[in-house]
Parts: structure tokens; sequence; C-alpha cells
């Protein structure tokens, strides 16, 4: 019984290793390079699959749902005025399309989109802005005032949180008239807002100011999309004059 038993552990043993020295052939084979290079690529593109559906169910959807709303909302509006303005009804009460009223009322609505709409919305995504991100009475160092749009009155200052100012630190803020910083400056008190005021108060030198900003710090939207944030109000000693 023992020898029967024996055997059969040694015939065991010699059909794992057989399996096993197979399977080290099969695997160093093209075949089993091919099947081992399909079944991770299929397990990279399944879990990125979920990774993207998540994504979009999760961040996507809700956002598209969030900011197509209103959008929804001003189409309807915009074909209902269409509907009323465009069309009229004959002797017979029979709706008919005028083409001058159409012209003019797509002439009306470039107009309004243009000196009204588009800045309304840029004045309301600048006030969510600041309502979200606005830092009053900050300490900072600025110098390098300087005027880089001059067609468009705006203005450049850089400078860093504290000293000595390195790439980790340093900052730079736009100066510019935009309609909310205009409002910003006629509530608070200092009547409409000139942006070579403000950039002349930073001095050549590097200088110790307390200033009022607002908007994102982030250096990839500020190289990649130019979007700095606004400096509104300074007020600045140079260092050689601090007590």
């Amino acid at each position: 019984m023992s020898n029967l038993r024996d055997d059969v552990e040694a015939l065991k043993k010699k059909v794992e290793e057989r399996a096993h020295e197979r399977d080290k052939v099969h695997a160093r084979s093209w075949t089993g390079r091919t099947q081992h290079d399909l079944t991770a690529l299929h397990k990279f593109l399944f879990q990125l699959m979920q990774a993207l559906t998540w994504i979009y169910l999760r961040i996507l959807r809700p956002v598209a749902r969030f900011l197509f709303t209103p959008i929804r909302w001003i189409w309807h509006l915009f074909r209902l005025l269409w509907d009323k303005a465009v069309y009229y009804e004959d002797a017979y009460e029979n709706r008919m399309f005028s083409k001058t009223r159409a012209g003019i009322f797509l002439f009306v609505s470039a107009v309004f989109a243009w000196f009204v709409f588009i800045p309304a919305v840029v004045f309301i995504f600048h006030a969510i802005l600041y309502l979200t991100t606005v830092k009053r009475d900050e300490i900072v160092y600025l110098t390098n005032s300087q005027e880089i749009l001059p067609h468009e009155n705006e203005h450049s200052v850089q400078g860093c949180h504290a000293l000595p100012c390195t790439d980790q630190n340093s900052i730079y803020f736009r100066i510019r008239a935009t309609n909310f910083n205009e409002v910003w400056s006629i509530l608070h008190g200092h009547g409409l807002f000139f942006p070579d005021y403000v950039a002349a108060s930073v001095p050549v030198a590097v200088s110790r100011c307390k200033i009022t900003s607002y908007g994102l710090r982030i250096k990839l939207l500020m190289r990649g999309f130019d979007m700095y944030p606004d400096l509104l109000q300074t007020e600045c000693t140079p260092l050689g004059e601090q007590p």
C-alpha cells in the first residue's frame, strides 16, 4: 500500500513537472507572448473604459446638464421671440413669414448679444469668480509693473508671497478694466477703475504690498490659457523705506 502511494506521488510530481515545462515553453513561444500581450491589452482597455464611464457619469454629464439648462432656456426664449416677431397674420388669419422682420430680428439679436448678453455672461462669471476666490488685505511682495497690452490698457505685475522669491512662491497679476472691476471700484468708493493708477502704485523696487485680488492661481491655467488673477487694489511700501 505504501509503495502504491509512493508511485502515485511520483507520477503526480512527474506530471506536474512536465506541465510546468510545457507552460514555460509556451510562455517563451511567440504564441504565448502574443496571448500575454493581448490579455494585458484587454485588461487595460477594460479598466480604461471603466474609468472613462465613471468620469462621464459622475463629472461630465452632471456638469453638462447644469451648464446646458440655461442654454436650453435661452434657446426656447429665442424661438418664442422669433415666432412672435417674424411671423404675421394676413387678412385670412394665416401665419406668414416676413423676410424683412427676420432680417431686422437677426440684426437686433446680434447687436444685443454682442453689447449686452456676452458682457453680462462675462460679468456674472467674474462675479462668481470674485465671490469664490477673493483675497482681501493679502501681504505680498511686488515689483516690475508694466503695460503689456497698450490698446486694452492691461498691465502685468509680478512678485511673490514671501522673500526670497522662488519659482514655487512667485505670482503674476493682471490689472485690467473689465466691467466687473469697474463696478467693484465704484461700489468701494474708488470711482472708475483705472488700471494705470493701480499699476503706478507698485514701485519699481521690490515692495511690501497689501492687496485685494481675485482669480485662480494655477500655473497651468496662467501659462496655457492666459488666465491670471486680477489685481484690484494695492498699497505698497518699498522695502528700503520700511521702518
